[in-house]
């Protein structure tokens, strides 16, 4: 849970600190242009300045044109460092007068502004500055075009600098961020290192509820669903724990009962007797072997048993007829008239075969158990279009109506009906049931006395093979 946490945590770090990276290098890259235009036109101006200082040192003398300013101070004009800096001066006509040959010339020359534009000098890149002046003393001359440039690399390099003093303070600024968000989200994820410890100092026997008054509203959901897991949890080992406590209960009194039958025929002598102490231990046998496969039945039946896989579409018609036409012999020997009142008509239901058949076995041994001998037992099945409905029908003595309710409890016999039987049959029915979604009850029967069991059941739709 720790590991986990912590995973969670550095997740959230990173989300939230990724795009405040793609946030950085935009930034970067616009600080950068802004560096790179604020540069440009302070570099220009200073070409723009270095022009004109070149322009107030041309002079006419002798009719010729001349520029009085040494080259070394050229070269120190501007930047200060030699080999970076130059310039060229044109007469009106466009002779050479000075400078350095071969500039690249303007692309529109202006006779009213200062031009500037980039281009390229003995293998360097250059920005230059071009800018026409009239010619001192003598205005018929025309104008004199002085171009000045220098190599772009001063600029560059000035403009990273200018960028890396943005940028440093952003990092800084980023890296604070991520550390407070780091103990932000390590703070948020405080209940869930409270909830991690309060389920490690639990027992393995306390399932109650985990606290949720002092949780976050975004973790309450996660405390919600999992009080609902212990919740179901606890029903499932509660129901455990009734199935081990009725099956010791019930298991008991039969095998103590076979015991003393088997000490008593070892004391007996006579062969009647003897042969009289075995039918009593075969018919207990046989009420402990009933016992035992009913209590099996009832906790496949149990909620939270896992059937889904053996769930499908069946017709519950054709399974009640074959059911039905099984239990034949047995009412037969008990001379009881069983049959299936109903046509062919399909009635499809999703369930599991095998537990849809235990509750009709159940229902059909329950019915001819406690119906007298030349009574009647009579099985329907009949759709409609949201349920299907199965009734068991006898005329034996019924249930009183104050025992109808009673009788669905486990181990619940009805007393004064001499029949033998543990209980079970339709406790074992309702459990299928509605293990099915559907529901089991004691109806009243038209006619008189007798029981009438009725079983609902959502009929599938036609398109529907499993539940879901």
């Amino acid at each position: 849970m720790k590991i986990r946490a912590d995973t969670l945590r550095r997740q959230l770090v990173l989300w939230l600190a990724a795009p405040l990276a793609v946030l950085w290098s935009i930034s970067t890259m616009i600080d950068y242009d802004i560096a790179h235009q604020f540069v440009t036109s302070a570099y220009d101006r200073s070409l723009l300045d270095s022009a004109i200082d070149i322009g107030k040192q041309i002079k006419v003398r002798e009719g010729r044109i001349r520029a009085d300013l040494p080259e070394v101070v050229l070269d120190m004009l501007v930047t200060g460092e030699p080999g970076r800096f130059f310039y060229l001066i044109t007469g009106p006509r466009g002779e050479f007068i000075a400078g350095h040959r071969d500039l690249p010339p303007p692309p529109e020359p202006d006779d009213e502004k200062v031009t500037y534009y980039d281009g390229e000098y003995q293998g360097r890149p250059l920005r230059l500055a071009a800018l026409h002046l009239p010619l001192e003393g003598d205005v018929n001359k025309g104008m004199v075009l002085v171009q000045v440039a220098e190599t772009v690399t001063g600029r560059t390099d000035f403009a990273r600098q200018i960028m890396l003093r943005m940028m440093l303070p952003q990092a800084v600024l980023i890296l604070l961020a991520a550390l407070a968000v780091w103990y932000a989200v390590g703070r948020g994820l405080a209940p869930l290192g409270a909830l991690q410890r309060e389920i490690a100092s639990r027992s393995h026997r306390d399932l109650g509820p985990l606290p949720e008054e002092h949780s976050p509203r975004e973790v309450r959901p996660l405390i919600h669903a999992m009080n609902g897991l212990l919740e179901r949890l606890s029903l499932a080992l509660a129901v455990q724990q009734r199935f081990i406590a009725d099956a010791a209960h019930q298991l008991r009194t039969p095998l103590a009962g076979l015991k003393t039958q088997t000490e008593l025929a070892l004391r007996q002598a006579q062969a009647d007797d003897v042969r009289a102490t075995l039918r009593q231990l075969h018919a207990g046998t046989e009420r402990t072997t009933r016992l035992v496969n009913q209590l099996l039945s009832l906790a496949r039946a149990e909620p939270g048993a896992d059937r889904a896989r053996a769930s499908d579409r069946l017709d519950l018609a054709q399974l009640a007829r074959e059911t039905t036409t099984e239990w034949v012999p047995r009412a037969i020997d008990r001379d009881i008239d069983l049959g299936y009142d109903g046509g062919e008509e399909r009635a499809c239901v999703i369930g599991d075969p095998f537990l849809l058949k235990e509750m009709l076995n159940n229902l059909l041994d329950n019915a001819t158990r406690y119906t007298e001998p030349g009574g009647q037992v009579t099985v329907r099945v009949k759709p409609d279009t949201t349920r299907v409905v199965l009734s068991v029908e006898d005329n034996g003595p019924g249930v009183p109506e104050a025992e109808r309710d009673r009788v669905f409890e486990r181990f619940h016999r009805v007393l004064g009906t001499g029949a033998d039987g543990c209980g079970l049959g339709l406790p074992i029915v309702r459990e299928i049931a509605q293990s099915h979604g559907g529901n089991a009850e004691l109806a009243s029967r038209e006619g008189g006395a007798g029981t009438l069991v009725r079983v609902t059941l959502p009929i599938a739709r036609q398109d529907e093979t499993r539940p879901g």
